[in-house]
């Protein structure tokens, strides 16, 4: 979409939404104007949250982790690339610290032991990251290939992601959702990092292109999950497999058909709206093609604004499994939250760039 359509569509949308009167799209320039700048510092905000909060994670924890590590790369790739401003020596530290931490290990054969055969969830994010903005040089399109074959390596048999946390059902020892969901979740992601990269196409290993096909089986004889998060990554798997308009648009259709009175989506059918599901679901739909003129992208990214705290974060709740009691330590899900929501926000309402 050119870059002026998008903000007079998105600025309109939201100007509507929050004036509470259609007064807001006649009135035109000075809503607009506000409606934009609004969603411009949401994430501004929320980038310096993940930024002080992962410096004081690093400092407390010495370590990366999936949330105050990958994510946070993630995130501030994606605000980089929609024209905000993130400070180069944060995204390198963060870059160099991710890659220590999580792509040392991708070269190990499976462990054959029960309840230690992990799949590296977090190089999973990171590939999935790196389809989606092909150009960054980390990870690099060596780092690119060994994830795909550690996701190989990670396959049981039937083609699915079996790890203790993602048990089907998951038992309530394992890991909690919405990042150990099910098994579908980490199938998904597995099969998001199988597909292949221009650079990594004419050299890819014949077991990467039978792993993509043991996965693809699995999901498609595998009853979709009811969870918001699957919807998601299922659409994000038919764009990246360019399945046609029809199939697209089915999904999106169903995704929107999830949505909140309040313009948000919760994990579950049954939850409140929240950061993680609504700034996922932006994202999904963006990279999906979906067009930001539709009024359900600006109430979605209204709902995250009007939603902030004012130290930059979204409030969020921990969930557990059935029988599992939650997380009483908001820290890791409120950040995981605030990064899909910074991520959502940046997809959905690119700022201006810089003349």
């Amino acid at each position: 979409m050119h870059r002026v359509h998008f903000f007079a569509c998105a600025a309109a949308a939201l100007g509507v939404l929050w004036l509470g009167t259609e007064s807001g799209l006649a009135s035109g320039g000075k809503d607009r104007i506000a409606a934009e700048a609004a969603a411009g510092n949401a994430v501004r905000e929320g980038l310096r949250f993940l930024e002080k909060d992962a410096a004081r994670w690093k400092a407390e924890r010495q370590c990366a982790t999936c949330h105050h590590g990958t994510l946070t790369l993630w995130a501030f790739n994606e605000a980089k690339r929609a024209h905000y401003a993130v400070p180069p020596e944060a995204l390198a530290e963060m870059e160099q610290g991710t890659r220590e931490r999580f792509l040392g290990s991708l070269d190990k054969p499976r462990d054959p032991r029960p309840g230690w055969n992990m799949i590296n969830t977090p190089a999973l994010y990171l590939a999935v990251m790196a389809q989606s903005q092909p150009a960054l040089p980390s990870p690099t399109v060596e780092e690119r290939r060994r994830i795909a074959g550690h996701a190989t390596r990670h396959l049981e048999e039937d083609g699915s992601v079996l790890t203790p946390a993602t048990m089907s059902p998951p038992r309530p020892i394992d890991g909690p959702p919405p990042v150990f969901e099910s098994r579908e979740i980490l199938t998904l992601l597995g099969a998001l990092a199988l597909r292949p990269q221009k650079p990594l196409a004419a050299e890819e290993p014949a077991a990467v292109h039978e792993a993509r096909k043991k996965v693809g089986t699995w999901l498609a004889l595998t009853a979709p999950g009811d969870d918001t998060q699957a919807q998601v990554l299922r659409l994000l798997l038919a764009a990246r497999e360019r399945k046609p308009g029809s199939v697209l648009r089915a999904a999106t259709e169903g995704l929107l058909a999830r949505r909140n009175p309040d313009g948000g989506w919760g994990q579950l059918r049954r939850l409140p709206s929240d950061a993680y599901a609504t700034g996922q679901v932006l994202y999904g739909l963006s990279l999906a093609g979906v067009d930001h003129c539709r009024p359900e992208i600006g109430q979605a990214v209204a709902f995250l604004v009007g939603n902030q705290r004012a130290d930059g974060s979204w409030p969020m709740t921990s969930r557990a499994h059935p029988g599992a009691t939650p997380y009483t330590n908001p820290v890791p899900i409120t950040y995981f939250g605030s990064c899909w929501a910074v991520m959502g926000l940046a997809r959905s309402a690119p700022a201006r760039p810089a003349n």
